[in-house]
């Protein structure tokens, strides 16, 4: 199994995210993503969300690949945000499990 921070180095690769960008699809600090990035695994009740968030972001990744990433260059600050945002509540929407119960 590929450890948390090559598939997190893999995933900014990708994306062209800055760790900003990643801090808000991730929703954790800044700080926490730099660390991750520099080799420190999360651990305790954080790591299941960090795992599960990152996750989320690979499989954005494989199904939108080609609509979504990487991240235009010619966005400004703030319009990044707004694409980062869009981006990450986009793969919540598609990677939700369905609320509906199944007949029978």
């Amino acid at each position: 199994m590929v450890d948390f921070t090559t598939r997190l180095k893999k995933c900014v690769t990708i994306t062209g995210m800055t760790v900003s960008d990643m801090a808000r699809f991730l929703r954790v600090p800044r700080a926490t993503v730099n660390t991750w990035l520099l080799g420190r695994v999360p651990y305790g009740p954080k790591a299941k969300y960090a795992e599960e968030r990152l996750t989320l972001l690979e499989k954005s990744i494989k199904d939108r690949a080609a609509t979504h990433y990487p991240i235009p260059d010619v966005l400004s600050w703030r319009d990044r945000v707004n694409y980062v945002q869009g981006m990450r509540d986009d793969a919540e929407r598609h990677n939700r499990v369905s609320n509906m119960r199944a007949a029978g």
